[in-house]
């Protein structure tokens, strides 16, 4: 457990131990330079099998939370066609045929110029028939493996200590999230820290076990640890597994961050000099209440404010 394994999930699960949560983003279907398969069929195949092991390590109850797109196949030349597969509808009663049941589609949503121009001709020439739309959307869909108990009786199984450090304060009302994506990895296919912080923060407890098995760059894992849960999962390159181990080391879990403290200042000037030099989550942890959606300079404004009318340091403890 806390490890990343190496290899093919299919070949590593199932896994000693059970898990409470999986959250994974499977590879595209023949991504360049990453995995590839000799048809679409066996791709399926594949995530069939996959997720049959990932239901047999799962405790009953506990969700399964994918990350997938529907497939776009460029066309060859300008005399053929592109193609769509609508991977996200059949994937759906793959995981039925297994025996997930299907509990929400979440949808996310990226800026429009993170994603690929598809209207360029359209845009030109305005023809009906041509139209084709900048996809912005991907896919979370969260499966629950059947229990004979309801929800509510998962919930007071913990005791009272950890279910009040897995509360969730703010969270999202609806099944839209509008995410940025990752530019940074220098993997393929990643997916933002904040939509995995997500998932583990509302399907799953404090020290619950979070799986993934197609790790990747450890996304899953850096997120896990971050908010006090333990983890595990496979991947197949090596050099995403030193990244994720690299990004790991440099984590630390939420309730071990050091007290946090303005130190004394002389001027308001000092003050703003200070504040600018630290990153958003040590200024979020300067205002009590603080809401992940709020800017780095509203918070910034509140702090300022906070000190000028009380004329000392402010703490968070």
């Amino acid at each position: 457990m806390d490890t990343i394994l190496h290899g093919k999930a299919e070949e590593l699960l199932p896994l000693p131990f059970k898990v409470h949560l999986t959250v994974t983003s499977p590879p595209y279907f023949n991504v360049k330079d990453y995995i590839s398969y000799s048809s679409y069929d066996e791709y399926l195949a594949t995530l069939k099998h996959v997720f049959t092991l990932v239901m047999e390590i799962t405790h009953p109850g506990r969700m399964c939370c994918v990350n997938l797109s529907n497939i776009l196949i460029p066309r060859e030349s300008r005399s053929k066609e592109s193609k769509r597969i609508p991977l996200v509808f059949h994937f759906v009663p793959l995981m039925e045929s297994i025996g997930w049941k299907f509990i929400e589609d979440i949808q996310w949503v990226k800026p429009e110029g993170a994603v690929k121009n598809r209207n360029g001709g359209f845009f030109q020439h305005r023809q009906p028939l041509a139209y084709k739309p900048n996809t912005v959307n991907e896919y979370i869909l969260v499966f629950q493996k059947p229990c004979t108990t309801l929800i509510d009786q998962i919930v007071r199984s913990y005791d009272a200590q950890t279910a009040e450090e897995s509360k969730v304060g703010e969270y999202e009302r609806t099944n839209v999230w509008h995410i940025n994506p990752e530019t940074r990895s220098k993997h393929p296919a990643p997916y933002p820290e904040e939509l995995v912080e997500r998932l583990i923060r509302y399907y799953s407890y404090v020290g619950d076990v979070v799986l993934d098995p197609f790790m990747g760059s450890g996304t899953t894992a850096v997120v896990a640890k971050r908010f006090n849960r333990r983890f595990t999962g496979c991947e197949i390159h090596d050099q995403y597994i030193a990244m994720a181990n690299a990004r790991l080391s440099m984590t630390t879990p939420v309730d071990r961050l050091p007290a946090l403290r303005i130190p004394n200042m002389e001027t308001l000037d000092d003050l703003r000099a200070w504040l600018k030099a630290q990153p958003k989550r040590v200024i979020s942890a300067l205002v009590p209440g603080a809401k992940k959606s709020e800017s780095k300079s509203v918070l910034v404004t509140q702090l300022e404010a906070a000190w000028s009318s009380s004329g000392k340091s402010t703490s968070t403890h």
